[in-house]
């Protein structure tokens, strides 16, 4: 059997296991795992992740009585689909399932010589059973796909190893711990430092200790999940011998990217004051060079503009120093293709084809504010979210006149496009709809047909100006959203109560830290429309059409029609605003976001 499906066999039982765990009296996997480890991922304890989980919105929401016929009908509709597997290979997906009793690490980590060695550390706790059927089951699979069987001895401990086409997998079981691995190697290396006193372990690299303090809950409460990349060693080592890679190598420096020195973060479920908090830290060098001194956050603005509805899905907005970005960018391409190419590059590329200064009529004229909203666009259907970018400028008559001169120049006189321009008030904006070719006569109905929907579920793009904005839409009916929002004052996300709830925890959880950006999503509006979707005939007919070709679809249609979603009503009251907030500092960027719990949701 493949490798990488006996991984994923186990890996799936780790993320969806409920069993009992019997506390591992071993240290954790950071302290045995050597400080060289380039990715490493922890889930702390699988029962308490289940247990936390359903502590949440959403587990509440699964777990709801009204619910409970709908879930455990898709859950039939998934058992029944791997009916045929499990008689194939050997083995249930319960007894999968039951295989992690506690902690669940995963690593990489390079060695002397030969390709990366991953890791696998599952606790078994007093279920070590179904663990062995599982590897014998894959040892019976292995053997008959040609692979072979062989054992290694280290300090009294037995590898069993097999050895597929794809490479080995090497596995034992140390103190109710059962390790996998590519490379007997590092199995005995994790057997050698067992007691968790290893003199360089990975807990212990500052790159793995800034990452961690950084990404605790306000607090201290622990994680169910962590997460670390050391990106930069990660490429030396996959690259190290390969075609090319001593040069990709030497270019990194040139483009700064050896100054990202690591990345991680984690993830905390129902704590005091949110339903769930995610860190995610980027650790930066200083001085920033290259692409990384193009990234220039300012302290933010968090009050959302006059012009954005209640009604949004999301929101984001973000302050940005323009200037010393364009500068870094400059500084960096002159530096490879020589002084005063990107200046060229641009009047050759744009300024000649848009004929306009594209350096003082656009990028001049930004103020440095961008904000990106996303809306619902009834009635509901695949393509309702519309999306829309606003940067702020200086002179918004100088904007509007260099988008009537793109739009002259280049659209209608280069591209030969027909623009439709919009006046609302002091608004002004334009749409068009790229001309389609015309179909085959002889194409077949079925193709025609999709095709066809394919093009009615095309975006329209629309940019303008409104206001201090210049904006870029995928669709006019968010600008039009934008105009009235701003003309009549009715219903603003400055004035929601659930978005000043929201800032309030953004703010303390950012303590004396500037704010860059802010983010802002209702989930409730999204999950009306794929409820829609699901509810809808046309769902209903797509899984009818491929039911004979897909088992696990037919068996959907089947259980979702005996098993019907409840009212929308009793699942929106589980749903909560979340927020975000991205905080640049010393050490490099840090990204914060949570969900909050429903009660305090407005």
């Amino acid at each position: 059997m493949r490798p990488f499906v006996t991984h994923s066999l186990v890996i799936v039982g780790l993320l969806l296991s409920g069993s009992t765990r019997l506390e591992a009296a071993r240290p954790a996997a950071s302290d045995i795992l050597p400080d060289n480890t380039v990715v490493y991922a922890r889930l702390s304890d699988i029962p308490e992740v289940k247990e936390k989980f359903g502590q949440t919105s959403i587990g509440k929401m699964l777990n709801d009585p009204q619910m409970q016929p709908f879930v455990a009908g898709v859950w039939q509709a998934v058992t029944e689909s791997v009916a045929q597997v499990e008689d194939r290979v050997g083995i249930r997906l319960d007894e999968v399932l039951s295989i992690p009793q506690g902690e669940v690490a995963f690593a990489l980590a390079p060695q002397e010589s030969g390709p990366m060695a991953f890791m696998l550390l599952i606790d078994l706790g007093d279920n070590p059973a179904a663990a062995r059927k599982a590897m014998d089951t894959v040892e019976e699979l292995a053997t008959g796909d040609g692979a072979t069987l062989d054992t290694a001895t280290y300090k009294g401990k037995t590898i069993n190893i097999i050895r597929g086409r794809r490479g080995p997998l090497a596995y034992c079981e140390q103190d109710e711990t059962l390790l996998l691995s590519n490379r007997t190697e590092a199995l005995e290396d994790l057997i050698e430092n067992w007691d968790g006193l290893r003199e360089n372990p990975l807990s212990q690299s500052q790159k793995f200790v800034t990452i961690m303090s950084n990404s605790r809950g306000a607090n201290d409460e622990p994680p169910q999940l962590v997460w670390y990349v050391d990106p930069i060693e990660t490429v030396r080592t996959v690259s190290a011998g390969g075609a090319g890679s001593g040069y990709l190598l030497a270019f990194l420096p040139v483009l700064g990217l050896d100054g990202v020195k690591a990345a991680g973060g984690s993830f905390i479920m129902a704590t005091e004051d949110f339903d769930s908090i995610s860190h995610m830290h980027l650790m930066l060098e200083r001085p920033r060079t290259g692409v990384l001194a193009m990234i220039a956050p300012e302290n933010a603005d968090t009050k959302p503009e006059m012009w954005v509805p209640a009604d949004v899905t999301s929101y984001m907005t973000v302050n940005w120093d323009v200037d010393k970005t364009y500068n870094a960018l400059e500084n960096l391409y002159d530096s490879i293709t020589g002084e005063g190419k990107l200046a060229e590059d641009i009047d050759r590329r744009i300024n000649q084809r848009l004929k306009i200064d594209f350096k003082t009529e656009i990028l001049d004229n930004l103020e440095g504010r961008f904000t990106l909203v996303q809306w619902y666009e009834p009635p509901a259907r695949i393509n309702s979210q519309g999306t829309m970018l606003a940067a702020k400028v200086r002179d918004s008559a100088a904007a509007r006149k260099t988008l009537e001169a793109i739009v002259t120049n280049f659209f209608e006189e280069n591209l030969g496009l027909d623009v439709q321009r919009h006046d609302i008030g002091t608004a002004t904006y334009w749409t068009f709809i790229p001309p389609d070719r015309p179909l085959p006569e002889d194409m077949d109905d079925a193709r025609r047909r999709r095709i066809e929907r394919a093009r009615s579920m095309r975006p329209e793009p629309t940019f303008g100006v409104v206001g201090e904005y210049l904006f870029v839409a995928d669709r006019p009916g968010l600008l039009d959203q934008a105009i009235r929002t701003q003309a009549t004052g009715d219903r603003r996300l400055a004035d929601d109560l659930s978005y000043k709830l929201m800032l309030s925890k953004l703010q303390r959880q950012a303590g004396e830290r500037e704010i860059s950006m802010i983010s802002f999503y209702k989930p409730e509006q999204a999950l009306r429309m794929w409820y829609e979707l699901a509810e809808a005939d046309s769902t209903k007919e797509f899984l009818g059409s491929r039911a004979e070709k897909n088992p696990f679809l037919g068996n959907l249609k089947q259980q979702m029609e005996a098993n019907p979603l409840p009212p929308f009503s009793v699942i929106s009251k589980y749903m909560a605003p979340s927020g975000g907030i991205w905080i640049n500092d010393e050490t490099g960027v840090h990204y914060i976001s949570f969900q909050l719990k429903r009660e305090e949701g407005i």
